[in-house]
């Protein structure tokens, strides 16, 4: 599923909802994505160190992309 952040409306591709949280971004070194429950102050370090996105979080319920706060 192909969906649009809606914090910087960057493109995400989601593979796998499992409970449905994520935060935007891809770490640039690894490749990999920033962690699903990365607190607020891991995400402002993801982002000092370098990734595609903006690393807030967001979840998808029943289909739609909401704005979340930090769980």
């Amino acid at each position: 599923m192909e969906i649009d952040c809606p914090h910087c409306q960057q493109k995400i591709w989601i593979e796998q909802l499992n409970c449905g949280i994520f935060r935007c971004g891809m770490i640039k070194e690894t490749g990999d994505q920033v962690p699903p429950h990365a607190t607020k102050e891991e995400c402002e370090a993801y982002l000092i160190q370098g990734i595609y996105g903006c690393s807030k979080p967001f979840q998808i319920i029943e289909g739609k992309v909401m704005v979340c706060d930090y769980i």
